[in-house]
């Protein structure tokens, strides 16, 4: 009995690998494939800008008469005009943009009330600085502008407070 259990198991196997199927219809279909765009979210613009000043101390020096000369009946070394001087980079403004957005700085400087007399010009009076994004934060872009006074400090004056500066900053 068991010889016949094996052999009809036997024929059901090859009867089952040898039927062929036929299709009627072959099915070589297409999907269309669809996209929708989401807008991602953005930054907000973010400001952060460093100003830093030099110490805008100056030191004005009269007209000088200069040392008389007995020889010529004529001063030497005579100055006619006054002049400042500062410690170096004393007059120095540098802007440092840390933003995620271009910026512009615009300098201005106004004399003090009785100080009319002295007047300050930057050697540019804008500084613009690109964005800070892909910058080390070492590398962060910066400008510098030089403050130069003109004009006399009255005699009596020690020590005053000549003008102001103002740093305005702009898109």
């Amino acid at each position: 009995m068991r010889k016949k259990a094996v052999l009809a198991a036997a024929l059901m196997l090859t009867a089952a690998m040898g039927t062929t199927v036929f299709a009627e219809e072959v099915n070589n279909g297409t999907k269309e494939v669809t996209a929708t765009y989401v807008q991602g979210s953005s930054s907000d613009i973010i400001y952060s800008v460093d100003v830093t000043w030099g110490s805008m101390e100056f030191t004005y020096t009269s007209p000088a008469q200069g040392t008389w000369n007995p020889e010529t009946h004529g001063y030497v070394g005579a100055e006619e005009t006054g002049r400042w001087t500062y410690s170096d980079g004393a007059n120095v403004v540098t802007v440092t943009n840390h933003s995620n957005t271009a910026v512009a700085a615009e300098l201005t400087y106004t004399s003090a009330e009785g100080y009319e007399n002295v007047q300050g010009t930057f050697d540019a009076s804008e500084i613009s600085l690109e964005t800070a994004v892909g910058t080390e934060v070492g590398g962060a872009p910066k400008g510098s502008a030089a403050l130069n006074i003109a004009g006399e400090l009255p005699e009596s004056e020690e020590s005053a407070v000549v003008g102001e500066i103002t740093v305005t900053l702009s898109k």
